[in-house]
């Protein structure tokens, strides 16, 4: 069994994963941020073509950026993570019992995918031999950035290059949930500070429900968002509306986001 690598070790290493997250670290424009990451991972782990993918808080793809690679695959990335968003998580998935995520990634072999549409006409036509995907997370564990390190030549990602990045990434994760932790629910609600909210007194968990109601995350996922059953999510709905003197979602979303 070969020992994993140990670049702590390595002083070049560390010098270079220092000059990363530096780097990584001093960018305040979120929309810059994925650029940011990509162009500082080439650096360190050699590839031919970056993608990044944007997702909303209710799983929906909202933008793409591309190094290397033609703009006219962006629509084609846009297509298929809005299809495949909503029915499995991407490299990661949630430990639901311990609230944790797994944080080995491995990369992909293209040849080894099973076929299909979106593989067979922008992958393959690209000629995207091997992928190193990963997602991060916001400060409620949903995916809102997924990076994919594509390279095109036959040479696989070594052994030390997979152990670089899964090193790297719970760093990069807790980094980019710094761009959500202003998503608390009295910010998000705080449009309507009016007698009747006031009187209202909605508990923490209530408040919570509305937030992510007025994010756009379905009723149907907001269970898995705060990690409460479905019957939970229900019966803070009921008591939120029964506070507010509403019947209903459509009024509930006009009274705080006023549509």
């Amino acid at each position: 069994m070969q020992k994993d690598v140990d670049f702590t070790d390595s002083e070049i290493y560390l010098k270079k994963l220092d000059a990363f997250f530096l780097s990584v670290g001093e960018v305040d424009d979120y929309s810059q941020f994925a650029a940011r990451i990509l162009a500082e991972l080439g650096k360190l782990i050699s590839y031919d073509q970056g993608v990044a993918i944007f997702f909303n808080a209710a799983g929906k793809v909202t933008d793409c950026y591309l190094a290397g690679v033609e703009e006219k695959w962006g629509y084609l990335y846009r297509e298929y993570y809005a299809k495949v968003q909503s029915q499995f998580s991407l490299g990661m998935k949630k430990d639901r019992s311990k609230k944790r995520f797994m944080k080995y990634i491995q990369p992909i072999t293209c040849s080894e995918l099973p076929d299909n549409e979106f593989i067979t006409d922008c992958i393959g036509v690209r000629g995207v031999k091997h992928s190193f995907d990963f997602p991060l997370f916001d400060n409620r564990g949903q995916t809102r950035l997924a990076l994919a390190m594509d390279r095109t030549r036959p040479e696989p990602f070594s052994r030390e290059e997979v152990e670089l990045l899964n090193h790297m990434i719970p760093h990069l994760d807790n980094m980019h949930r710094k761009f959500f932790l202003t998503s608390d629910p009295d910010r998000k609600i705080a449009r309507r500070k009016d007698v009747l909210l006031e009187r209202a007194a909605l508990t923490k968990r209530e408040k919570e429900v509305v937030s992510c109601l007025c994010e756009g995350i379905p009723l149907t996922k907001i269970s898995e968002v705060m990690d409460i059953s479905q019957t939970t999510v229900y019966r803070h709905l009921a008591s939120i509306y029964k506070k507010l003197n509403m019947n209903n979602l459509q009024e509930l979303l006009v009274y705080f986001l006023g549509r």
